[in-house]
């Protein structure tokens, strides 16, 4: 049973149950609204904000005001489950309920039956129940239990007096919270008294229910199901509310998916809100609209500190990352494995081990996963010993071990192996298994002297799996990676990957994303030019001022600040700093207070690796005196510079992190919880002479929930060998933003630095040649911060499919604004669909124009019509209207530069921005809008087109 929740007792599913809606109108028609529930622990907040109400237990989610969303076309609302007829004994209100409250027992569910008319209950419920959840902010309830008083209520007389103390208390509940959004699990008997308080209905066991006394799942029977639909309809049509089935399907029936699709087809063809899970709520179920996970579970043996240097992260980030998923860890060495239902949560488990570790449990885990039909991969070593049995369960064979003689391929999959580097089998390493007949296809099959094979790498039914050494291989003679496996075809293969947009954080308005960051370090040093002038005067006089790209510049404090290093110069600093931070198209940045090089051994924590590498065992700036202090890193450092340096329009939002850049979680958290973003580390430095993608880092690492962004690439140590030199050999990085660029678009351009790099004039001649390159390039400008919250936007966007049309939901944050296509995949009719304002062509599938934080992607395929090809920015308030003269759309565009629009299929259209004509240059369907450089531009346009 669901710990903590008791259950109505109409039907043999009783209770969870349900709630109801927010009024969304999702854009293309007036709709009623989705609704989820889930009761576990750990809820997927980001998968359920999906729906425009999930329900879910007030105890697994803190500050739940923080999670809603509104947006111009659609809300999401969290509500709080809260049982009113029964309690469990684990509540923490339990054991203060005033005296005769409790009347008998609901077996089924071990919970304790609510006298309802006992004294004191009600004050009690509002104010030891309902007023803490009210001010930890939520302000929708799901009322359970409504009928359990049936469980001792046996007279008319005893009936009446339950239902009229129910009816009283939900009345003063109004009264003290009118605010308050109330959804009633059944209590159809209450309704005559309390419909107008009532926000929605709920009901459970329409179609198909769960008997919690027997465990049992099973169709409901025609009575029951006639009974219960008169009630619903009643409610719907007397009442005028909105009312909600919750429906259970068994998830060990091998078409469970497919029966809960069906199920919620059923319900919704009546008119009702459906949700079709499992009896316990603890599963991502399908409601009105179905989401496609997003979430891979990727399981580690983290026995460093930290994730960064683990083989998953390392080389298979980028590749999840650029399929449109995010990812979580588990720590095999120090976490449980999470148990519960993952089907329809996570789009697959991918495992990538160390060889030689036994991880008792994972192969009966792995079993039970595949059973619910989630997929696997696993990179590497299986994590436990293969035998017959467990060979069995993965539809292999165990073998004996490869015999003397020669080792040959047998045949291989030229798509998805030989990438990097060519495979070379090696007996030591080979697992001897087979893959049984029909039960998947052999990508790199092995053979011995004695003509015994060996299926090294495969597809299967669950999944696939590529083992040692057929993964990556390390070039010893020059310290790189190469893959021989083809990772993006071999995850989308094995996780069986829809063909679903995917949201991107390269592009804004169709355009490749530019910016620039500094970090502080090199400020104060004297740079080798005439006059020996700071680094950071040169800087923005030689760099900053001319090219005028948006970007983020920080400083470290102890480096300029009159407590600091250098208390002499402070004033020359703290002037050229205040100079350069009024630019416009600068925003300010901490690189800390200290510069601590390693984050783990200044928080008092040692690691292998740090110890490997022999760390600089000064952790930062020399500062007599000080002791590390978390918050003054960042809070601290922070202030400094919004209070001494950023003028008043400005306030500084980004902290770049200093050394190695391998922050603890409890490091992130600080940045976050002291509302600031965080950005760097990551290590890409792709070039021509380590051309792999193992040298491209993802966007970013997640470590106990905190979110460190990635600086898009690296920058200029790793192409001047640590500042010893070739002092030019920045230019390289242009190698890099080439390889990041294409076939595949998989990063942004970046220009990232250090303040040295101004200081000598081989240096600075590569940032020229760098910035020249870059400026040339039909790139779209952003802040270093924009780019930052649109990796947040990504970590937190979710796609649902609409059940009855097949149109998709996208919700993401106000940052993220690109959508890329799969190669191949036919764009969705922009007519027909909503938020969306253009395609572009990529180097590797079209790239969608989205204008909102909510958009519907029609399952009508492009029918033409205008629409914006791309723009230097972004583009918001998008209204596409059609009549018999012809199309039109209005929107507002900003840029952080003058403002470039190019439209596709707009020969008969005239455009306008901020009511004045716009004509495009000529022969072309490109138009200039604006005439200065202020920062950031936005003007209001209007494109009217004849039929």
């Amino acid at each position: 049973m669901l710990v903590g929740h008791g259950r109505s007792i109409f039907v043999a599913t009783l209770s969870f149950l349900l709630f109801l809606s927010l009024f969304l109108s999702l854009p293309a028609a007036a709709q009623s609204p989705s609704v989820a529930f889930y009761y576990g622990a750990e809820p997927p907040l980001v998968e359920l904000q999906a729906f425009d109400i999930a329900v879910v237990e007030p105890d697994h989610v803190t500050n739940p005001a923080a999670r809603a969303r509104s947006v111009a076309d659609g809300t999401h609302t969290l509500f709080a489950y809260v049982s009113l007829g029964e309690v469990q004994p684990s509540r923490s209100y339990y054991k203060q309920l005033p005296a005769g409250a409790l009347r008998g027992d609901n077996a089924a569910w071990g919970s304790k039956v609510i006298d309802q008319a006992a004294p004191g209950w009600q004050p009690f419920f509002l104010d030891q129940v309902i007023a803490p959840l009210w001010q930890q902010g939520w302000r929708g309830f799901f009322l359970d239990t409504l009928d359990s008083y049936q469980l001792f209520a046996r007279t008319d007389a005893e009936r009446s007096r339950q239902t009229g103390a129910m009816v009283a208390l939900l009345r003063e509940f109004k009264r003290r919270y009118p605010d308050a959004k109330l959804i009633l699990n059944r209590g159809f008997e209450l309704l005559p008294e309390i419909a107008p308080l009532t926000y929605a209905v709920a009901a459970e066991s329409l179609y198909q229910g769960f008997d919690a006394a027997r465990n049992q799942y099973g169709p409901v029977s025609a009575t029951d199901r006639e009974w219960l639909l008169a009630q619903m309809s009643t409610v719907r049509q007397k009442y005028g509310l909105p009312v909600i089935a919750i429906d259970y399907v068994d998830p060990a029936l091998p078409a469970s998916r497919d029966l809960a699709r069906s199920t919620a087809r059923q319900i919704a063809s009546q008119g009702f809100i459906p949700w079709v899970a499992d009896g316990g709520l603890t599963s991502l179920g399908i409601g009105s609209i179905e989401v496609m996970p997003r979430t891979v579970l990727i399981l580690v043996d983290n026995l460093d500190l930290d994730f960064h240097y683990t083989s998953a992260q390392r080389f298979l980030g980028m590749p999840l990352n650029y399929l449109g998923l995010r990812y979580e860890f588990v720590d095999m060495s120090t976490q449980a494995l999470p148990e519960g239902l993952l089907q329809g949560r996570y789009a697959g488990v991918v495992s990538w081990l160390n060889a030689g570790v036994d991880h008792p449990g994972l192969a009966s885990w792995f079993k039970r996963r595949i059973s619910e039909g989630v997929r696997i991969a696993v990179f590497d070593t299986f994590g436990f010993p293969v035998d017959e049995q467990q060979a069995s369960a993965l539809g292999l064979r165990r073998v004996s071990p490869p015999r003397s003689g020669r080792m040959a391929i047998r045949s291989r999959d030229s798509a998805m192996l030989d990438f990097e580097v060519t495979a070379q089998p090696d007996r030591s390493l080979v697992e001897p298994l087979q893959l049984l007949p029909r039960h998947g296809r052999s990508l790199l099959t092995l053979q011995d002297g004695a003509g015994t094979t060996f299926d090294a790498v495969a597809l299967t039914g669950w999944g696939g799996y590529a083992l040692s050494p057929f993964t990556t291989r390390n070039l010893s003679a020059v310290d790189q990676d190469r893959w021989i496996l083809q990772p993006i075809k071999f995850l989308q293969a094995a996780l069986q990957l829809p063909d679903m947009p995917m949201p991107d954080v390269t592009t804004e308005g169709g355009r490749r994303m530019l910016m620039a960051h500094i970090d502080a370090d090199g400020f104060p040093s004297r740079a080798e030019l005439p006059g020996t002038p700071f680094a950071a005067d040169v800087l923005q006089k030689q760099i900053l001022e001319r090219y005028r790209l948006p970007t983020a510049m920080s400083v470290i404090e102890a480096e300029i600040s009159a407590q600091g290093v250098r208390p002499e110069q402070s004033p020359q600093l703290e002037a050229i700093a205040r100079r350069i931070f009024a630019l416009p198209y600068v925003e300010g940045a901490s690189h800390s207070y200290s510069h601590p090089f390693s984050w783990a051994r200044a928080m008092g924590v040692v690691s292998n690796r740090d110890e490997a590498t022999n760390t600089d065992k000064s952790y930062g700036l020399p500062l007599p005196g000080y002791r590390f202090d978390l918050r003054r890193e960042v809070q601290g450092s922070m202030d400094y510079i919004n209070t001494r340096l950023m003028p008043a329009n400005k306030k500084a939002s980004l902290f770049l992190w200093t050394g190695n850049c391998v922050p603890l979680a409890s490091a992130i958290a600080e940045t976050v919880n002291d509302g600031f973003l965080n950005m760097n580390g990551g290590d890409t430095s792709i070039t021509q002479s380590n051309n792999s993608w193992t040298a491209i880092a993802a966007q970013g690492v997640r470590k106990s929930g905190w979110y460190q962004v990635f600086a898009p690439n690296q920058n200029e140590n790793v192409y001047t060998n640590n500042w010893t030199g070739p002092f030019y050999g920045f230019e390289r990085v242009i190698e890099t933003y080439k390889l990041t660029g294409a076939p595949y678009r998989f990063k942004p351009v970046d220009i990232y630095y250090h303040a040295y790099s101004a200081s000598k004039p081989a240096s600075l001649a590569a940032l020229h040649k760098v910035y020249g390159w870059a400026m040339a390039q039909p790139f779209t400008r952003v802040f270093p911060s924009q780019y930052a919250r649109k990796v947040l936007d990504f970590e937190a966007t979710s796609i649902a499919r609409e059940l009855a049309s097949g149109d998709l939901i996208v919700r993401t944050g106000s940052n993220l604004r690109t959508l890329r296509l799969p190669p191949g995949a036919v764009a969705p009719s922009l007519r027909d669909s909503t938020g969306v304002a253009g395609i572009a062509p990529g180097p590797s599938g079209d790239y969608l124009t989205l204008a909102a934080s909510q958009v519907r992607l029609s399952a009508k395929s492009d029918q033409g019509g205008v629409r914006i090809q791309d723009i230097n920015g972004s583009i918001s308030s998008f209204i596409r209207s059609r009549d018999a003269s012809g199309e039109q759309l209005q929107f507002t565009a900003t840029a952080n530069e003058r403002i470039v629009l190019t439209l596709a299929q707009s020969a008969a259209c005239r455009v306008s921005a901020d009511r004045k004509p716009v004509t495009p240059e000529r022969g072309t369907q490109r138009y200039v809008l604006g005439g200065d450089d202020s920062l950031p531009q936005s003007t209001a346009v209007v494109v009217r087109c004849a039929a």
